[in-house]
């Protein structure tokens, strides 16, 4: 699993994001998970609705895998903002 020191940045060291515009999912030969992203990399895709795509292929344990730490980061956000005072790792 990569650490955020893997991740691309910019010049001045901030990591490069792009906002999610949606995604798809399907199974491929009944033995992996198709799974696209489509995102913006400017304000003005997002205002026009122009995106790009990153299409994956992951295996049935990877699949499981990411939905278990998803749900785990996204479970720490929610109780972060629903107990502001709650120290967020």
């Amino acid at each position: 699993m990569p650490y955020l020191a893997d991740l691309e940045t910019d010049s001045n060291g901030d990591i490069i994001t792009q906002p999610l515009t949606g995604w798809t999912t399907a199974t491929l030969a009944g033995i992996a998970v198709l799974l696209a992203f489509q995102c913006v990399e400017t304000p003005l895709e997002l205002e026009t609705g122009s995106s790009k795509s990153i299409q994956l292929v992951l295996t049935p344990e990877q699949c499981l895998d990411l939905a278990e730490r998803l749900t785990e980061l996204a479970i720490s956000l929610l109780e972060v903002q629903s107990y502001p005072g709650k120290p967020a790792n």
